[in-house]
């Protein structure tokens, strides 16, 4: 497994079609999202992804908004699901965020289905389930990683 970590400068053509195709294969196809992605977060972002064989296996997108960090579009790709992936991806991303955004809180827009994974990494829920994307998410914060001084 190899892994990546880019922001979108970096990104050559190929990883970019990589990384859109598997985000079109899970968020359109699969989970029938029709929310508009790429989208404009995509040019600002940092791009974590795992490739194994050849091949994108999981995908995520961190960047700093309004004056925290986030993270998004995390992925696995079916055939790799439930063999500790989405917990490496985590760990990438947060290292990334910690790099580059440590000072920030970070917040996300969860999907309910997977909140509990974002709580073994210190997230926690604020406020109500909400719709976005068609699918039912919660928000959630995390305090920053790096102690201010």
């Amino acid at each position: 497994m190899e892994w990546f970590d880019q922001s979108f400068d970096e990104l050559t053509r190929d990883d970019l079609f990589d990384i859109l195709k598997v985000r079109a294969a899970v968020f359109n196809d699969e989970q029938k999202s029709y929310w508009l992605d790429p989208d404009d977060n995509d040019p600002r972002a940092h791009h974590v992804w795992a490739v194994a064989n050849g091949h994108l296996v999981a995908y995520a997108r961190y960047f700093e908004v309004d004056g925290h960090a986030t993270l998004g579009r995390v992925l696995v790709v079916p055939q790799f699901r439930h063999q500790g992936l989405a917990k490496d991806l985590m760990t990438h991303v947060l290292a990334g965020i910690k790099q580059h955004y440590g000072r920030l809180p970070i917040v996300i827009h969860a999907q309910l289905y997977v909140q509990a994974l974002y709580e073994q990494y210190g997230f926690q829920a604020v406020g109500k389930v909400f719709l976005e994307a068609q699918r039912q998410h919660i928000k959630m914060v995390h305090q920053p990683l790096l102690t201010r001084k």
